[in-house]
């Protein structure tokens, strides 16, 4: 594209060219018993707990503020012109943590005006491509946590793809390989045999699903998720946060806002008008948001979230952004 600094006399025409060359394009835009992001063998999920169940003392968190999905709607303002955000190579850091000390985050409140959308891959993925396409149109970073068996799929392995053609927006964190509860065993996606656990998972088995998933993630992505990672279900104790640890994996990505988009609504799950003001009014320096590529109306939420939170002068990035320097 031709510079157009020092060129005193541009004819009209030229210049009304390269206004529209310049014009910015519009993006195109789980547990048969709890479950967040991972989607039992039949089409319907079921809530994720909004907190660790049965944890052991968590080492670090900031508590949670889980907004409920049936708040009603509320007005999202847009703005009457569009606000500044970071260009595509400038808004995430690149640097992930490398402190090792463990902890368990729900937020990072000395984040200023930053907050981390984070997509879990464990379940239905139909719009999956459509929201990644989303977020590259409108230059939004966001943490993603695959988990290996979807990694695997035809629909996950074009996220997967994108993630690696676009590292200056996404970055991966580890969903465990099959979505299984690891505190009471079962459950799991997209099949359940391999959870079939009899009982609390072995520290051996949690270690495995983490080292297992990571090495289909580094393959496809060329990215490492540790340290990041989130326990299927949000289901974590003392014990499976060691075996976390000892792996690699101690840093516990939980959220601040669920919006529980894997619900749909004929089973009483939120709108995309729903989950977008859930998100909206709950936004706050540090947030971390827990949305899933399959979410039934996460797609036409985003549309919405997205300008709602920039005019706001909500700062849209990473996890790493969040974490790093704070």
């Amino acid at each position: 594209m031709p510079a157009l600094r020092g060129k005193a006399a541009v004819p009209i025409a030229l210049a009304l060219l390269l206004t529209a060359c310049l014009a910015t394009p519009t993006g195109d835009p789980s547990r048969s018993t709890p479950g967040g992001s991972g989607a039992s063998t039949s089409s319907a999920d079921v809530p994720e707990p909004s907190a660790g169940a049965e944890s052991e003392s968590p080492i670090e968190t900031s508590s949670p503020a889980t907004a409920s999905a049936a708040r009603s709607a509320t007005a999202l303002a847009t703005p009457s012109t569009s606000p500044a955000w970071p260009t595509p190579g400038s808004c995430r850091s690149g640097a992930r943590v490398i402190d090792a000390s463990p902890q368990t985050l729900y937020s990072v409140p000395a984040a200023g005006n930053e907050m981390a959308l984070t997509f879990d891959m464990g379940g239905r993925l139909d719009p999956a491509i459509q929201i990644m396409n989303l977020l590259i149109a409108s230059g939004v970073c966001a943490t993603i946590f695959p988990t290996g068996a979807m990694s695997q799929t035809a629909q996950g392995g074009q996220v997967l793809a994108i993630i690696r053609a676009h590292p200056e927006l996404f970055e991966v964190g580890n969903h465990t390989m099959h979505h299984c509860d690891l505190v009471r065993g079962g459950l799991g996606s997209p099949t359940t045999a391999p959870c079939a656990t009899g009982g609390a998972p072995s520290a051996s088995f949690t270690r495995a699903e983490l080292t297992d998933s990571a090495a289909i993630l580094r393959a496809a992505t060329g990215q490492d998720p540790a340290p990041y990672w989130r326990p299927p279900y949000g289901s974590f104790n003392g014990a499976v946060l060691a075996a976390a640890a000892s792996v690699g994996y101690p840093k516990t990505l939980m959220w601040s806002i669920d919006t529980i988009d894997w619900k749909p609504v004929a089973d009483g799950g939120p709108t995309a008008s729903q989950i977008a003001a859930n998100v909206v009014d709950h936004a706050a320096g540090g947030s971390v948001v827990l949305m899933h590529l399959g979410g039934y109306n996460t797609l036409d939420a985003l549309r919405s979230m997205i300008p709602a939170l920039r005019a706001r002068g909500m700062l849209l990035t990473s996890v790493s952004d969040l974490l790093d320097g704070h």
